[in-house]
């Protein structure tokens, strides 16, 4: 799943035509939320896409005229998948680091 925040001027049908890149090609938007942001205003969508389409639908979307800015993400649960089927080695601390740190508690002391 990706999670795309799109800002652009509220103007007549530019939301229509951001939502219409989508589903012309057929892509399901579960989930869409339109607010004003500052001077201008912000869509979120969330989309199951591959990454050509990630990239079709942003250069669609800039080409618009009113929009302003592009953020495609992936979405938390997705980014936590990635983390966990990386192997990330944990290290413990190394034992000259540990005496390194007696001389100094001692002194304390």
């Amino acid at each position: 799943m990706h999670v795309f925040h799109i800002r652009y001027r509220n103007t007549q049908g530019t939301l229509m035509r951001i939502l219409t890149a989508a589903t012309r090609r057929g892509i399901d938007v579960p989930y869409v939320q339109a607010a004003p942001a500052e001077h201008d205003h912000r869509v979120t969508l969330l989309m199951d896409v591959n990454p050509k389409q990630v990239g079709q639908l942003s250069r669609h979307w800039y080409a618009i005229v009113d929009v302003v800015d592009v953020h495609p993400a992936i979405t938390l649960q997705d980014a936590a998948e990635f983390v966990h089927t990386r192997h990330i080695p944990t290290h413990s601390p190394a034992p000259a680091a540990l005496a390194g740190k007696a001389p100094i508690q001692q002194a304390l002391a």
